[in-house]
């Protein structure tokens, strides 16, 4: 123990002595840690947004849409696409009662509102109660639209609240402000309670049952599927359809989740033989294997994050090297030194312990130093710049402190032997 007290404070006295030599020697050290919490807090992250992914929108999806590109592919010989309508969806339904979720929508784009005075423009989406299965990510006040209000053709709609928007670039608020043709209808469900009133759309009279407030970004899993940013209006799928907002060939887009990854495959072909069994050819409609999309997501996520810790560990190597070569000068320069040692009773050991404690020392010094960065950088100048802070796990600054610490040990250990190695007369007779 007093062997390694003494180390310590020798190597202190060195690394004080050189300070220049000592901080390059520890800079990239320090750069390693830096991407390493870096990294690992963005694998983190990738992990938990999968787990929200599960939990909130699922991972056995797929969506069926209409194929533009079989029906329009000549136009000699064009065939009037196929309508995937609601009483298809019922059929659908009936025949998979046990897929977790089948629903159906339809938007009906620049659709004008008018309330108390005011005239605006938004778009309607028609919807189910499926619709509020998976990617809800809102706080509802009142109710959602129900079956009785889908069975009997109901004037009700609920109404999207948006949340404030993300902290951003000049550029992109000025495409938004460009771009957002609904600001007016968005305004108006911010500053008015509308729940339990009237509104006109499109000169129908519709009550608004619920509103539906987006949860701040801050708090929001992030959906890898689509994005709310088009719902503004939710109304029952069939009062569009029976009040002409939408034309009957208009056909639906399907999202649904067939409630388990397992059996997705065999799902999937069950689907198929519906579309063909029901259209004659399953070729009018694409089915969009959002599954396949969410683990491409992930997976190019996490290919993303070993590459940015491949870095990281390159530069611990790039660090343990520097160390070794400043060990190595340091052993030659202070070759006389060990002799001495050796001559009044040093042992090989006591001289491998000097060196291999002061890289350590080196180690350990830019560890906690490129920790300290890195959890600044990840939290604090993130923010700052307007990017998503990183999830740093208390655990991570330990983590790199410790590799830091262990590539100085491994990389000192050359210099340590051939210090250890140099015989007393020789080391006497040095200059």
């Amino acid at each position: 123990m007093r062997a390694l007290l003494n180390a310590v404070k020798t190597g202190f006295a060195e690394i004080w002595a050189h300070k220049m030599r000592s901080v390059l020697s520890f800079l990239a050290i320090a750069a390693g840690s830096v991407v390493f919490i870096d990294a690992f807090s963005a694998i983190f992250a990738t992990y938990d947004r999968l787990e929200k992914q599960k939990e909130v929108s699922g991972m056995a999806r797929l969506k069926i849409t209409q194929n533009y590109s079989q029906t329009y592919a000549s136009p000699d010989d064009y065939v009037a696409p196929p309508a995937f309508t609601y009483d298809d969806v019922v059929s659908f339904r009936e025949k998979m009662p046990e897929f977790y979720m089948v629903s159906p929508e339809v938007k009906d784009w620049h659709d004008v509102v008018e309330y108390d005075g005011r005239r605006m423009v938004t778009n309607l989406m028609g919807v189910t109660p499926e619709w509020i299965k998976r990617d809800f990510v809102y706080k509802l006040r009142g109710r959602f639209i129900d079956w009785h209000d889908i069975e009997n053709k109901l004037r009700v709609c609920v109404l999207m609240r948006k949340s404030a928007p993300p902290p951003t670039n000049g550029f992109f608020k000025s495409m938004m402000k460009k771009w957002n043709f609904t600001q007016g209808f968005d305004t108006l469900v911010a500053h008015n309670d509308l729940l339990g009133k009237t509104l006109k759309i499109e000169g129908f009279t519709f009550t608004v049952v619920g509103i539906l407030e987006e949860l701040p970004y801050s708090k929001r899993p992030n959906i890898i599927l689509g994005s709310s940013g088009d719902y503004k209006v939710l109304a029952p799928l069939t009062t569009l359809s029976h009040f002409n907002f939408i034309s009957p060939g208009q056909s639906l887009d399907v999202s649904i989740d067939t409630g388990d990854e397992k059996t997705f495959d065999e799902s999937l072909r069950r689907i198929k033989n519906f579309l063909k069994i029901r259209y004659g050819d399953d070729e009018f409609f694409i089915i969009e294997n959002q599954l396949e999309l969410i683990r491409e997501r992930i997976g190019d996520s996490i290919k993303a994050s070993l590459v940015t810790i491949s870095l990281g560990m390159l530069a611990f190597i790039a660090g343990g090297i520097g160390i070794m070569n400043v060990t190595l000068a340091t052993v030659f320069a202070r070759t006389k030194e060990i002799g001495i040692r050796r001559a009044i009773g040093a042992s090989r050991g006591d001289i491998m312990l000097q060196f291999i404690v002061e890289a350590v020392m080196l180690g350990l010094i830019g560890g906690v130093l490129g920790s300290a960065i890195g959890w600044l950088w990840g939290g604090p100048v993130k923010i700052m710049v307007g990017m998503d802070p990183s999830d740093i796990k208390a655990w991570m600054p330990l983590v790199s402190v410790f590799i830091a610490v262990l590539t100085a040990f491994v990389f000192a250990i050359y210099p340590a032997w051939v210090a250890a190695g140099l015989k007393p007369a020789d080391a006497l007779r040095a200059e």
